[in-house]
């Protein structure tokens, strides 16, 4: 096993996790797994509250139209029926990666 002295005062010494003032392969292999495994929550939680906000917006346009009168709600028909099919797709995006992540994990 190589080890990697550290200078006084390195950004490097966050990786020395036994602070004897040396970097294993170890050390450095096992910060790069966390770092690794933050940016893929940071990504599942992007993921997650915008499938919420989608959720919630579709449910609050959904209320909205019951108090628009009937005219521009004919007049919104075309634009609402997008909304709802890109917000569906949105949704649908996020449980079926959710679904496939779960399953590759599960094997």
């Amino acid at each position: 096993m190589t080890t990697k002295s550290l200078q006084k005062e390195s950004v490097y010494s966050k990786y020395d996790e036994d602070g004897d003032g040396v970097v294993s392969d170890e050390e450095l292999s096992h910060a790069r797994e966390i770092k690794e495994l933050e940016s893929t929550l940071r990504k599942q939680l992007a993921q997650l509250r915008m499938a919420r906000y989608t959720l919630i917006s579709m449910g609050v346009f959904t209320a909205a139209m019951f108090f628009i009168p009937i005219e521009r709600v004919d007049a919104l028909a075309d634009i609402s029926n997008l909304f709802y099919i890109s917000g569906a797709g949105i949704v649908g995006a996020y449980m079926g990666a959710s679904a496939w992540v779960q399953r590759k994990n599960g094997k």
